[in-house]
């Protein structure tokens, strides 16, 4: 079965050959790429993968099409790609790199506003204080969380 993924990739390569490196960057063809092999792996397991080799065959024969063109073919080429993701994210564990850092951060931020403001209504005297320092620690107690898990998805080689 890895060699459906290769002869796919290989056929990505020739394709998209002529276009612009900007253009196959933004596109995520590289991701694209992953995640052919990924699904490879996992449709013997996952009826999901299973079911969306034949549409990635179908995308892979107008790729070269939906990078230079715009219309249907790309609007439907970037679905692809995001309902992959969305899928090894969710079903297999894959994430982006810096996920947790960014959410738990942003978690941490609202959070310790949220906490720091009610801190500055209770202690008035002190509370311009016990709010930076609220936001100061919410935000650096998050970002540390954060780091811990994506180190650990990176050391399980989870990355999207």
């Amino acid at each position: 079965m890895a060699n459906w993924a290769d002869e796919l990739n290989s056929k990505i390569d020739v394709k998209l050959e002529k276009s612009r490196e900007k253009d196959i960057r933004f596109f995520r063809i590289d991701e694209f790429k992953r995640n052919i092999e990924r699904v490879d792996g996992f449709s013997n397991s996952c009826p999901f993968c299973l079911k969306h080799k034949i549409d990635i065959s179908e995308a892979v024969e107008t790729i070269h099409e939906a990078v230079e063109v715009p219309g249907k073919q790309r609007r439907d080429f970037d679905r692809l790609i995001s309902r992959l993701a969305r899928h090894m994210q969710k079903e297999h564990g894959f994430y982006a790199p810096f996920y947790f850092s960014y959410l738990y951060a942003f978690i941490g931020i609202s959070v310790s506003l949220i906490f720091g403001y009610i801190l500055y209504k209770l202690f008035p005297v002190y509370g311009e204080v016990l709010f930076l320092a609220s936001v100061m620690v919410g935000i650096i107690a998050a970002y540390l969380s954060g780091s811990i898990k994506d180190s650990k998805i990176r050391s399980a080689k989870k990355l999207m």
